[in-house]
């Protein structure tokens, strides 16, 4: 890892947003994406496209085995959606689960999804809700994006308003800053729980999933 490379790491871990980081390291935003990438890619030991949550080729089905609508990947791509995200752990740490449900600007349900994440804590499994949102929407087509999720640390974190304080989470937000780089354009909004049952019910049941 060069010099910039430290810097903009230490940037992102300060709160800076990724773009803003790199600026401030003086990478240009290509390289930066690559290199967050890279870091994802060797902390999560990813070896293929579905441990970023994407969908295998021909494959209907969410990460994980989780369940998805009949129009899940539908042969027309999304540039515009939003996603309602919610993590459970039932322990903290415990058994965890992520899910969320993406949704057209009008409301319109384009997919559910649902994925076990094993024994973790509840601000990972919130993490990894958000990832996997990400990607799914991403594979849709996705350009702009609209996330909603009742976990103010992430929310915020992710927002640049908070800075990644948890060394256990710094890895989760490289995997999801990685993301974002993708996309033309990103808002993460913090609603009440009550407005997030749905996303927060198919949570509960991947937290009850066995693998």
């Amino acid at each position: 890892m060069g010099r910039r490379e430290e810097d903009f790491v230490r940037a992102i871990a300060a709160g800076r947003t990724w773009k803003e980081a790199a600026d401030d390291a003086g990478l240009s935003e290509e390289r930066a994406a690559a290199f967050l990438e890279s870091v994802a890619t060797f902390a999560g030991s990813v070896t293929a496209p579905m441990e970023f949550g994407l969908p295998k080729e021909g494959d209907g089905g969410s990460p994980g085995g989780g369940d998805n609508s009949a129009t899940a990947a539908s042969r027309q791509p999304y540039t515009e959606v939003v996603i309602y995200t919610d993590g459970a752990s039932r322990g903290n740490p415990g058994p965890s689960g992520a899910g969320g449900v993406i949704l057209t600007p009008d409301g319109e349900t384009i997919e559910e999804f649902r994925e076990h994440l094993g024994r973790t804590t509840n601000n990972v499994a919130e993490y990894e809700a958000v990832r996997i949102g990400l990607a799914r929407a991403l594979a849709l087509g996705a350009r702009r994006v609209t996330v909603r999720l009742d976990s103010e640390l992430v929310s915020n974190q992710l927002s640049g308003r908070y800075k990644v304080k948890d060394t256990k989470l710094i890895d989760r937000y490289l995997k999801v800053e990685q993301l974002l780089s993708r996309l033309d354009s990103v808002r993460f909004e913090t609603i009440p729980r009550e407005k997030n049952a749905r996303a927060d019910r198919l949570a509960q049941t991947g937290a009850r999933m066995v693998r």
